[in-house]
């Protein structure tokens, strides 16, 4: 959201309207407002009474709605309490290309002229995200987990497993065994391999201005994945499978994590780079390329990991943007998008390729639980020991990681 261009200030009157600038299906069926905040301010010397504002819209994304005020002070502002603008979900859910409309205000007192203030608004159209700049918050509503195509990959992901001689169950953190969640995650990435697509160039600065983005069925038909496209993929079968993921975006760039470890960012937006990097570091969160799906011959899962952890490294850090945590936003009830699509378009197929091999499986001989504390024999050995307990030298230390934040 950001304040209007302009604060229409005539006969003693003054409007101060905060209002989001795009709206878009996701918005209306999560019950975003767009409205922010609402203030009008008496700017002359004597009191104003039976004052009056309306809001409408063209086209009509919301209904018209009025508000009324006894008196207002001179020199006093009154913030508006009532802003619930509920979105025409049918309006917005028909838009195939964005369109721009038009808020406006209409505000009327017993001693004052009217004053009018016009806003323009953007229409995102359906299958369109508006970016990380004003709808963060709404992402996880493109990761859809029920659409059929992303069975098929839990489907395939359970044959390899099978076929590897484990258990075939998507049985996400049941076993309670960070070993067993990097074997699922790993066998949902070889599925996906399998796909056979192929990389599409998402369009400049898509994390901050917004993208189209393909629904996994709409990957199914066309074979076709940007990078964003590819991470909100895998989120969806990672949360499918009952798993807490995320969306992690950097300078013109946007792959996906996993946690092997029922666990969370704990809110919904994570602007810390060391944040992630610890969860990383501890083997409780895994980052994953997901343009590698397009490579051939198809990459395994540890390289992308590998690659993953890569973009999270000290030397990228200032590329980073914000990770968006997914578990963390179904918290807040932001539910995955309806998808209102008919069965017969999805017919076409894309180009099997052969999927990759499982992992290994992961070594976490290190994690601080399973550290083995054997006697020492000599007195280095014992002063050795003394300093690893004594001083922690892993990226865990928040010494090492200080950052002067608001927080330091």
């Amino acid at each position: 959201p950001v304040p209007a261009d302009e604060q229409t200030q005539e006969a003693g009157l003054s409007l101060h309207p905060v209002l989001a600038t795009k709206v878009n299906f996701a918005t209306a069926q999560n019950g975003v407002a767009i409205l922010k905040s609402l203030g009008i301010e008496n700017t002359g010397t004597e009191a104003l009474e039976t004052i009056r504002l309306s809001l409408s819209a063209e086209p009509a994304i919301l209904r018209e709605k009025i508000w009324t005020v006894d008196r207002i002070a001179p020199g006093a502002t009154l913030q508006l309490g009532d802003l619930e603008t509920p979105l025409d979900t049918a309006l917005l859910g028909g838009l195939d290309e964005a369109e721009i409309g038009q808020i406006t205000f209409e505000l009327t007192a017993n001693a004052a002229e009217s004053v009018t203030s016009r806003h323009p608004i953007e229409m995102l159209a359906r299958d369109e995200w508006g970016g990380l700049a004003e709808m963060d918050n709404i992402l996880a509503a493109f990761v859809s987990p029920n659409q059929p195509f992303v069975a098929r990959i839990l489907k395939e992901a359970a044959r390899l497993l099978e076929a590897a001689g484990l258990s075939g169950a998507i049985d996400g953190y049941q076993s309670n065994d960070p070993m067993r969640v990097w074997m699922l995650a790993g066998a949902i990435w070889s599925a996906a391999t399998g796909l056979g697509l192929t990389y599409a160039v998402p369009p400049a600065s898509f994390e901050r201005i917004g993208q189209k983005i393909r629904d996994p069925e709409r990957i199914a038909s066309e074979g076709l994945a940007t990078c964003l496209d590819s991470a909100l993929l895998l989120a969806a079968a990672f949360e499918a499978a009952g798993l807490n993921t995320a969306v992690l975006f950097s300078q013109g760039h946007a792959w996906v994590g996993v946690w092997l470890v029922r666990k969370d960012f704990g809110h919904l937006v994570e602007p810390d780079v060391v944040t992630v990097r610890k969860a990383v570091v501890a083997r409780e969160f895994v980052a994953l390329e997901s343009t590698f799906l397009s490579r051939r011959p198809s990459i395994g899962f540890e390289e992308a990991v590998q690659a993953g952890r890569d973009r999270l490294s000290e030397v990228r850090e200032a590329e980073f943007v914000q990770a968006i945590d997914i578990n963390r936003a179904r918290a807040a009830r932001i539910r995955p998008m309806a998808s209102h699509r008919s069965q017969e378009t999805l017919a076409a197929e894309p180009t099997e390729a052969a999927p990759a091999a499982l992992p290994r499986p992961l070594d976490l001989g290190l994690l601080p639980g399973e550290l083995s504390d054997e006697s020492p024999t000599t007195a280095l050995d014992r002063v050795e020991r003394w300093q690893r307990k004594l001083l922690d030298l892993s990226l865990a230390n928040r010494l090492l990681n200080f950052r002067d934040t608001r927080g330091a």
